[in-house]
C-alpha cells in the first residue's frame, strides 16, 4: 500500500500510531496548571465538501488565549523564496535521475493523462523532491480542499488570538531532507486511485485512530528512519515548548494526528511529565 496520498498527508501528514484512545481532542490539566489547555490531532488536507469544524474544537479554541500549530503559517517573501528553493532536487536534477526509465515514463503518462498536465508542467514539477511532488499531485487529485491549519489561522485572526509555532518552518524542511530521496520514492508506487485516501479520511472522521494504525502500520515499519525524524524526534522537541506555553496561559495546540499516539507520542510524553490528558467526546 505504498500510496502517494499517505506520504503527502504526513508532515504530519499522517503516519498514524495509536494506543487505546479513539479521540482527537484532549484536555491537558494537572501538574500545577491553573487553567486547562487542549491538544487536537488534525488531518492536513481534505476535500472542501467534507470539511467540518467540530463544535467541541471551536469551544476549546474560544476558551484559550493562544493557538499553537506545528509551525507559524505567516512568512515573509524572503522566507517563501528560500522555502521554494528547498523543495527542489539538487544541482538541477529531476526525478528522472532517481527513477528507472519505465517508472519515470509511467509517472509522466499518469500526470498527463489523469491530471491533464501539459508536458511542460510535468517537466517543471519533475525538478521537485518526491515529497513535494507528491503533495502537488495530491492537491490536484483532491481538487478544492480545506485544512484545519488554515482554518485555525483564520480563527486566530477572527478572535484576535496569537498564533505560534512549536517549531520553525525551516526546521520542518530540514527534517524532510533527512529522509533520503530513495526512501521518498517508495511512496510513489501507485498513483491510480484515491480509494485508500478515502478510507483514511473516513476513519479520521470517526476518530478511529486504531483503524488508521492498522491500515498503514506495515509501511511505517519499513521506514524506521522516517518515523524517527518525523515523529519521535519532533514529538520530543515539542514537549518543553508545550510545557512552557501552557504554564503561561491556556493554549489550543493542533498537530498532525500521527503525533498523538504511541509510546513516543505527544499524549504519552505529556503524561510522563505529570499532566492529566483526557479525551473529549462531546
Amino acid at each position: 500500500m505504498k500510496l502517494i496520498h499517505r506520504f503527502s498527508i504526513l508532515v504530519g501528514f499522517l503516519i498514524l500510531f495509536t494506543n487505546a484512545n479513539t479521540q482527537l481532542l484532549y484536555r491537558i490539566s494537572g501538574n500545577g496548571l491553573t487553567q486547562d489547555s487542549y491538544l487536537f490531532g488534525t488531518i492536513h488536507t481534505m476535500p472542501k465538501e467534507d470539511f467540518e469544524m467540530p463544535k467541541k474544537v471551536l469551544d476549546a479554541i474560544k476558551s484559550c488565549a493562544t493557538i499553537a500549530l506545528e509551525i507559524e503559517l505567516d512568512m515573509n517573501m524572503s522566507q517563501k523564496i528560500e522555502l521554494a528553493k528547498m523543495t527542489l532536487l539538487p544541482n538541477g536534477q529531476t526525478l528522472k535521475d532517481y527513477m528507472s526509465d519505465s517508472s519515470y515514463t509511467k509517472l509522466k503518462k499518469y500526470c498527463m493523462d489523469s491530471l491533464s498536465w501539459k508536458e511542460s508542467k510535468f517537466e517543471q514539477y519533475a525538478h521537485m523532491k518526491p515529497f513535494f511532488f507528491s503533495s502537488v499531485v495530491l492537491q490536484e487529485k483532491i481538487g478544492k480542499q480545506k485544512s484545519f491549519e488554515m482554518e485555525f489561522d483564520k480563527l486566530a485572526k477572527k478572535y484576535k488570538k496569537p498564533l505560534i509555532g512549536l517549531e520553525t518552518v525551516m526546521y520542518q524542511m530540514e527534517t524532510i531532507d533527512r529522509v533520503s530521496i530513495k526512501d521518498q520514492l517508495q511512496f510513489m508506487d501507485d498513483f491510480s486511485n484515491m480509494s485508500e485516501f478515502d478510507v483514511m479520511f473516513k476513519l479520521y472522521e470517526k476518530e478511529d485512530i486504531n483503524g488508521l494504525y492498522q491500515m498503514i502500520s506495515e509501511e511505517t515499519d519499513m521506514l524506521p528512519e522516517f518515523n524517527h525524524w518525523f515523529l519521535d524526534v519532533r514529538n520530543a522537541n515539542w514537549i518543553p515548548v508545550i510545557e512552557k506555553q501552557i504554564s503561561k496561559e491556556a493554549t489550543f495546540i493542533a498537530v498532525g494526528a500521527g503525533h498523538l499516539g504511541g509510546t513516543n507520542g505527544v499524549l504519552e510524553l505529556l503524561k510522563k511529565q505529570g499532566y492529566t490528558v483526557t479525551g473529549i467526546n462531546n
